[in-house]
């Protein structure tokens, strides 16, 4: 028997929510990171509800290093999106969001620690 893999469209909205969602469960999510960067694993993760609402079929990427993981991800999201977004819409603003958003929150955090190692050495 020939089985066939149908996959879903996604429009702009419900890709947004993937992507709040992600971001909501960040700290799951990036506990569980391995030596992935954080913003590789919040790509990673999106990359998998892609393919968990049938939009994708999913892959593994063991043998990627971490700076090629983020690429490898926003690669692989793109494409899903290029072949089932409907109607077509650039998911790239969303990823860079979420991306940025990671950032900020890392600065913030390495701030923070930084601010807490120079009243601690007073």
């Amino acid at each position: 028997m020939d089985s066939q893999l149908i996959m879903i469209t996604i429009n702009s909205e419900k890709f947004g929510r993937i992507c709040d969602g992600v971001w909501r469960n960040r700290a799951a999510i990036l506990s569980g990171r391995g030596i992935l960067s954080d913003e590789a694993a919040l790509l990673r993760a999106v990359y998998w509800r892609l393919c968990k609402a049938g939009v994708a079929q999913g892959q593994s990427m063991e043998d990627c290093d971490e700076e090629q993981m983020l690429s490898v991800y926003q690669r692989l999201v793109g494409s899903i999106l290029t072949q089932n977004a409907r109607p077509p819409f650039d998911g790239t603003l969303y990823l860079k969001e979420l991306v940025r958003r990671s950032v900020d929150e890392s600065r913030g955090e390495h701030h923070k620690t930084r601010a807490v190692r120079s009243v601690a050495s007073v």
